[in-house]
């Protein structure tokens, strides 16, 4: 009974925490802007190209963003990004 409890509490969270990594702020397709004044790219507005693991670089899911404007030369950005963006409408982003 030991045995099945523990398997039971080690594949609910294994299931939590994918269900959780897979949950982003942003899609592909969206348009953000930061609102930190602290970003490099403060007033300008990146596109979401995708919310994904990178093979060879990090074992976490990153966010790849596309810069319309060029408003900053990296493209890969952590999830931490949804606590200092905002969602705004796709035009903004040339759309």
């Amino acid at each position: 009974m030991k045995k099945i409890l523990v398997f039971g509490l080690m594949a609910f969270t294994s299931i939590f925490t994918w269900a959780s990594d897979n949950n982003s702020k942003y899609q592909r397709g969206d348009c953000i802007t930061p609102i930190k004044v602290s970003y490099s790219w403060y007033g300008k507005y990146a596109l979401v190209e995708a919310y994904s693991a990178i093979e060879g670089l990090t074992k976490a899911k990153s966010y790849i963003l596309a810069f319309p404007q060029n408003g900053s030369n990296s493209v890969i950005f952590s999830k931490k990004i949804e606590n200092a963006t905002k969602k705004v409408e796709i035009n903004l982003c040339g759309k």
